[in-house]
């Protein structure tokens, strides 16, 4: 890296010769402070070094007075030399300065903005988004009142939205949303005429919404979302007369929607998602014929869904979900330029219209979760080739299935889940190369596991838990779905054994066989789920913007709202978003739903079967799971020493097996374990006391475990008894020892005399001669006898 910036700084010093007006250097290898011979380039105008790894900013680069722009973005700018002010008081010339993406504090920007030969300054665009700042808002930023375009989001400021702002007179784009400013809205920023695009969402605001913010005539996007703005709408909102976009979600207001919009003729964005407005929806909605985008999501609206949306022909998002509102489905209108459409949670009526693919023929996302729809699925689904995301669960559906879908669909997420459908699941899905979600779970289908499902391999999550399911699990699972993340197959009606190719499942993490009919062992490659043993991080990436030059006041904008709709594009290669999933796990003895932190849950349930023999030692790898189940099997052998290396286990049911042998001390030290239940086993021994032990109060968690001893059973554990076994057993010890040293001896002895017997008698000739002597005379005295 060294050599490559040495050969860089020598082709630029070759490069300077021939640089009069324009230097571009982004995205290259420059590092430490900026290249010391552009000091002498007193012409240069364009000065555009982002995207480097540049840290520290000099003060001379304040003598370049002729420089009209200066893009230092998306390095890792630290310092400034005497502060901005100081280098910008200098400048008075500059037109567009963009210090966003670095690593800059507060102390960058501390000093005043003293001119030392501006009369003003003619800046127009200042960026300083994307830095650490942590603190408020320069008072000098009011000397710049030509500026145009100010963007500070992202930045940590603090403290209220300063008056001095409405100083910036011509002032056309203003964005501070995702700081820590709190207040309420000042009364100031209705100076700002020229003012176009305000975003200040994403702070801590509060009070009302302010009539004065309607002197803003010019105003056309208005971002109040997600801070903590209250009271009602007021009547004047209908004064923003050339208003496109107005984004009030996520805050809490209340009160009816306001008769004044429908004078916002000009909006094509309408979201106060997110508050506590009530009534009905009114009727007037329908006069704003330029909609492009209507969310009244998650609010207490009530009654019977207006006769309006057919007049909104330009619609094409409508989110209205987790309401009270009533209706039948088939009695709604939609205009035919729908593709997004969230009516979840509300209380919608009667069937799905057969003709849907023609009422609807531009549907992406359809979504109807949670309501009251009955009847059967229209095969009309099937038409429709745009179809992205259907969600018809929590309803009272019948029926089959359809079996039509087809390899020109390019369905990403299908949830049918808690419904009454019946039949089996239908072999058609295994044209649907790109569905990653399906939740076809607690409804009543039968048959087989459909071998066709070997062809959707970007499936992540695979749910048909709570069905009829029969057969056995398939040996090419582990190559069928090399990405699956979440498999369950609970309370089915599976056979046979656990086919241990599941273990090649490398991405998995949460398997769910339980309450099935499945023997045998547990593979003992089980230790071998990567993604249980590591776990998953959530990440989050911040991409510097695409190099541009100088972006326009209309690519600010532009950038900005795409930004914000992004969570409804159709675009099919975006991001799939995990948070709107929904997966039950029962963890910890009960129920729960997982979707915001379903990603980083990591279980395994194999819970109410059939299985035997010992648990896998390799299943104490595990070490990301939070909840594991063995119960309710015929697992016996002790229970693995090694289990306290499950460092992250929260719940560990193993009762109502065959284990037998001691509780291992070392799960003490499992610190997250809050729910365990080792009962109806045939443990023994002492429970372990002391650390995590001494949480577990409750008896039951061991009962069943007849030698089992020792707080918070009854059975006490006698020391006396635990004295003489253990003296019984030093006894015994001596015993041996003793036996061991009299064998010791007497084979000595034996040895030591026979040896001395013998050598005497080859050594002593005459006594050789008198011993064989004595035993003839004795061997002839017993023949005569």
């Amino acid at each position: 890296m060294l050599l490559e910036t040495r050969v860089l700084q020598l082709n630029l010093l070759t490069f300077l010769t021939t640089v009069s007006v324009q230097f571009h250097f982004g995205n290259n290898a420059l590092n430490g402070s900026i290249p010391l011979p552009l000091q002498n380039l007193t012409s240069l105008k364009v000065l555009d070094l982002s995207q480097n790894n540049i840290e520290y900013v000099p003060l001379w680069l304040g003598g370049l007075q002729s420089l009209l722009r200066l893009n230092l973005s998306w390095n890792h700018v630290n310092h400034i030399e005497n502060s901005l002010p100081t280098i910008l008081g200098n400048m008075c010339h500059l037109l567009s300065l963009d210090l966003s993406g670095n690593r800059l504090q507060g102390n960058a920007l501390v000093g005043n903005l003293q001119p030392a030969r501006c009369i003003g300054f003619d800046l127009l665009l200042l960026d300083l988004s994307n830095n650490n700042f942590n603190d408020q808002l320069p008072i000098w930023l009011g000397q710049l009142k030509n500026m145009v375009v100010l963007t500070l989001r992202l930045s940590f400021f603090h403290g209220p939205i300063p008056n001095f702002l409405g100083k910036l007179s011509n002032l056309k784009y203003l964005s501070l949303d995702n700081n820590h400013l709190n207040g309420s809205i000042p009364n100031s920023l209705k100076k700002l005429r020229n003012l176009s695009y305000l975003d200040i969402s994403d702070n801590n605001l509060f009070g009302g919404l302010p009539c004065s913010i309607t002197k803003l005539v010019n105003l056309k996007y208005l971002l109040l979302n997600n801070n903590n703005l209250s009271g009602v709408l007021p009547n004047c909102i209908g004064q923003f007369v050339k208003l496109n976009s107005l984004i009030i979600s996520s805050n809490n207001f209340s009160g009816v929607i306001p008769r004044s919009i429908e004078q916002l003729v000009s909006l094509e964005n309408l979201d106060v998602s997110e508050n506590s407005l009530n009534g009905t929806i009114p009727q007037n909605l329908g006069q704003l014929s330029k909609l492009h985008t209507l969310y009244l999501s998650k609010n207490n609206l009530q009654g019977k869904f207006p006769e309006i949306f057919y007049k909104l022909m330009n619609l094409q998002s409508l989110d209205l979900s987790l309401n009270h509102l009533e209706g039948m489905f088939s009695e709604i209108k939609f205009p035919k330029s729908l593709a997004y459409v969230n009516l979840t949670n509300n209380h919608i009526t009667g069937s799905l219209p057969q003709n849907i693919a023609h009422t609807l023929p531009n549907l992406t996302h359809l979504l109807l979760g949670n309501n009251l729809i009955n009847d059967s699925i229209p095969n009309s689904f099937c038409k429709i080739n745009s179809l992205y995301h259907i969600d018809l669960s929590g309803n009272h559906l019948v029926g089959n299935i359809p079996d039509c879908w087809s390899s020109t669909q390019s369905l990403n997420e299908i949830n049918l889940s808690s419904n009454k459908l019946s039949g089996v699941i239908p072999s058609s899905f295994g044209h649907l190369s790109t569905l990653v979600w399906l939740h076809l779970n607690n409804n009543s289908l039968q048959g087989e596991f459909p071998k066709f499902w070997g062809n959707l391999k970007q499936l992540l999550i695979l749910d048909i838990g709570d069905n009829q399911i029969s057969g056995t699990i398939p040996s090419s699972i582990g190559d069928d779905f090399s990405l699956i993340q979440i498999l369950r197959l609970r309370q089915n009606k599976f056979q046979g054994y656990i086919p241990s190719k599941l273990c090649k499942l490398s991405t998995l993490q949460i398997l769910d066989l339980s309450k099935n009919m499945l023997i045998g062992s547990i593979p003992p490659c089980i230790g071998n789920l990567t993604s249980m043993i590591k776990g998953r991080k959530p990440s989050v990436t911040l991409a510097p913007s695409d190099g541009k030059d100088e972006p326009s006041y209309v690519d600010w904008v532009s950038q900005d709202m795409s930004r914000y709709f992004e969570r409804f594009s159709q675009d099919k290669s975006r991001n799939f978003d995990w948070l709107d999933q929904d997966v039950s796990q029962i963890i910890k003895g009960r129920e729960d739903h997982y979707t915001r932190n379903l990603k980083l849950m990591s279980n395994m349930d194999l819970s109410c079967n059939n299985l035997s023999g010992p648990i896998p030692k390799g299943i104490t790898r595990l070490t990301a799971l939070r909840g594991l189940n063995l119960s309710h099997n015929h697992l016996s052998g002790e229970i693995p020493t090694t289990i306290g290396n499950m460092k992250s286990l929260e719940s560990l049911d193993l009762s109502h097996d065959q284990l037998s042998g001691a509780i291992p001390p070392n799960m003490s030290s499992l610190t997250f374990l809050s729910a365990l239940n080792l009962s109806y086993n045939h443990l023994s021994g002492p429970i372990p006391q002391g650390r995590q032990f001494s949480t577990f109060i409750d008896p039951y968690i061991y009962v069943g475990n007849d030698v089992l001893c020792g707080s918070p059973l009854s059975t006490n554990c006698d020391p006396d008894e635990n004295d003489r076994d253990e003296s019984g057993d030093e006894d015994e010890k001596q015993d041996k020892v003793e036996k061991l040293w009299f064998y010791f001896v007497v084979a000595l002895g034996f040895a030591t005399g026979f040896w001395a017997a013998i050598g005497v008698l080859f050594l002593k000739k005459d006594w050789r001669h008198a011993c064989f002597r004595c035993v003839d005379e004795l061997v002839h005295k017993i023949r005569n006898d």
